[in-house]
């Protein structure tokens, strides 16, 4: 018999898994799963990852899930669990490029087998890397006797791209080379340096159990461990959710999502409303009964945040129609340029365009938006409660006061 959800059901369990605080308060000891994350380190076992991008317009995206999460933590909590030889976290392509646990690294080596099939064992040996093998394996012996190396330290003539020659956002053939050797894993990340990063060897960083395990990994079992890890963090998702965290085809995806059925760890389930292939994640069934929050959460996420990332997903959850308008051009943006969604008393209530203005030591929004269909005091309430978050945003940034601009229909409200 197929469970039915409510709606509001899936947005409780998936709050919960995502690590956000609903219900009562459990101690991370006594139910890691359940409990709220109390350190980065469990936030990062919660949610298998933090995606990475380079805008830092606010903040960059792999420290906010963190801050949503924890309120005010210290960045540089996160920063000295990577880099150096064994890190307890590391860099790799999982949903797009993320930090991962080192230990974790052996689930992704059928994606390096993969990328390596297709570009320098094609038929036709017409690849970039096919055609610049001896070139990458200079690269890969200088990395292993000089490394770890960022971009800029490795001394080649291929080192500046000739003018005009696209493609690869415009990198050299030294980048372009040290990302593709990274990508099949024949290169590690050995840290970062400002936010250019330190390139090495799989045996200049990793643990040995690590680099035994990338020997053995068998794509089947990485892929049911890495959808697991999905279903445990989403709760309740469908099975084109769970294919987009960690970047699967759907093809890949069913049959095993079938035998996690089979075994019991997923259970089908119906949500009000949707009409796809849902499952739920059968521990949370049975130990969480979805409840309003006890104390109500008021944050930011980052757009690129596992709560909204998947767009479709997004709007299915919780009617919240999101794209970040960064590549739109100004005259086209319907809300701003880096707009960061509300979470709210467990809903997504509204959009800020936030900037942290460094120079000038203020924090800007540049605009700031509620939802359709919120009563007036709806919207009151929220703002009361965004106002309060802001300053602690301010203070977490290390900045002398907020501005509120006038834009926006929440804006008024704000100041």
């Amino acid at each position: 018999m197929t469970e039915h959800l409510s709606l509001r059901d899936a947005q409780l369990l998936t709050l919960n898994g995502q690590g956000f605080t609903f219900g009562a308060p459990i101690s991370p000891a006594t139910n890691p799963a359940i409990a709220q994350p109390t350190s980065v380190g469990h936030v990062i076992d919660r949610l298998g990852l933090l995606q990475i991008d380079s805008v830092n317009v606010f903040e960059r995206a792999h420290y906010l899930p963190l801050f949503s999460r924890l309120g005010a933590y210290d960045k540089a909590e996160l920063d000295s669990l990577t880099g150096g030889q064994h890190p307890s976290v590391i860099e790799y392509w999982a949903h797009e490029a993320s930090f991962i646990r080192t230990e974790n690294l052996p689930l992704y080596k059928w994606r390096m087998d993969a990328h390596r099939q297709k570009s320098i064992e094609d038929a036709k040996g017409n690849s970039w890397a096919n055609q610049n093998r001896e070139f990458l394996a200079w690269l890969k012996m200088e990395i292993e006797t000089k490394g770890p190396l960022t971009n800029a330290q490795i001394d080649h003539d291929r080192k500046l791209r000739p003018a005009g020659k696209g493609g690869w956002w415009g990198w050299s053939d030294v980048k372009r080379g040290l990302e593709w050797l990274f990508l099949v894993g024949d290169l590690v990340s050995g840290g970062r340096e400002g936010f250019s990063r330190r390139y090495a060897s799989p045996e200049q960083i990793l643990p040995m159990d690590v680099l035994e395990r990338l020997n053995t990994a068998n794509e089947t079992d990485s892929r049911t461990a890495l959808l697991t890890q999905a279903a445990r963090t989403f709760r309740v998702a469908t099975d084109k959710d769970l294919a987009d965290y960690h970047r699967m085809k759907l093809d890949k995806v069913r049959p095993i999502l079938q035998d996690l059925t089979d075994s019991g760890v997923l259970t089908r389930v119906k949500v009000e409303g949707w009409s796809e292939p849902t499952f739920a994640f059968s521990e949370s069934l049975a130990q969480e009964t979805p409840t309003a929050p006890s104390v109500p959460r008021t944050t930011v996420v980052s757009p690129f945040d596992p709560l909204v990332w998947f767009r479709p997903r997004t709007a299915r959850l919780f009617g919240f129609e999101y794209r970040i308008e960064i590549y739109t051009p100004k005259e086209r943006r319907l809300f701003g340029y880096y707009t960061l969604p509300i979470l709210h008393d467990g809903r997504l209530v509204g959009r800020l365009d936030l900037k942290s203005d460094r120079k000038a030591r203020l924090l800007l929004v540049q605009a700031a938006w509620h939802e359709p269909g919120l009563s007036k005091t709806e919207i009151r309430q929220a703002a009361s409660a965004l106002k309060r978050h802001l300053k602690e945003i301010q203070k977490w940034q290390r900045l002398d006061d907020v501005i509120i601009e006038p834009v926006g229909n929440l804006a008024s409200f704000l100041a």
